[in-house]
């Protein structure tokens, strides 16, 4: 992996600088592939594009914006002109409800926002430690509920003709503990190059198992 050059923006609110990162190259070792179609890779990491100014927690999106700076990461004369800049991060669920509620972001489809919340809340459960028991994504029970108001509110957004997000939906459907309607939506890829995935949904739902899995 060798890091590119740091872009530098001003918030469109209250002009705070951020700081963004680019790659020039990267690769797939270390790639993991997870049961709700997100990818990690350690060697080729995206950056945020919608993102949020730490100081007046505005949201925007970096790419309607024009930078204003730049400096390589090796650049240690360049860099002390943006030393205060602050580096843009992804935006966390409530920032992903907000989008929703108070209208940030109108381009950006609502299809694309509601899979940001339901991986979000996956990641409690994809990163925590393995020797964890009875793990939760939730924090509370209404955390649950708008949780699952998600995830419904997704399943409509998805196409069963695209192959990638028939896989989404028979994931939410087991997420949901709707393990019929999840083994039947699977079964339905006639692709046999992906039974060992369809194997793996099924042997998860016969076990009751209603969270993300890796895959590989």
């Amino acid at each position: 992996m060798l890091p590119g050059p740091y872009y530098i923006y001003k918030c469109p609110n209250c002009d705070n600088l951020l700081r963004k990162s680019s790659l020039m190259s990267g690769n797939t070792l270390g790639l993991q592939i997870f049961s709700d179609g997100k990818n990690i890779r350690p060697m080729l990491p995206e950056f945020p594009d919608l993102t949020k100014c730490k100081k007046c927690n505005t949201i925007f999106q970096l790419s309607k914006l024009k930078h204003i700076g730049t400096y390589e990461w090796w650049d240690d004369k360049t860099k002390s002109r943006w030393k205060n800049a602050d580096q843009v991060d992804f935006l966390d669920i409530e920032d992903y409800f907000r989008v929703l509620n108070e209208g940030f972001a109108k381009d950006i489809k609502e299809v694309f926002i509601r899979k940001q919340i339901w991986w979000a809340y996956n990641d409690r459960i994809r990163y925590c430690s393995k020797t964890e028991d009875n793990v939760t994504p939730f924090v509370d029970a209404n955390d649950e509920i708008r949780w699952r108001e998600n995830c419904n509110k997704l399943i409509p957004l998805l196409s069963l003709y695209d192959l990638d997000e028939r896989i989404m939906i028979a994931e939410l459907k087991r997420n949901l503990g709707d393990f019929e309607d999840c083994i039947y939506i699977i079964e339905q890829i006639w692709d046999y190059e992906l039974n060992w995935l369809k194997d793996i949904f099924i042997n998860e739902c016969k076990k009751g198992n209603r969270w993300v899995v890796q895959l590989k």
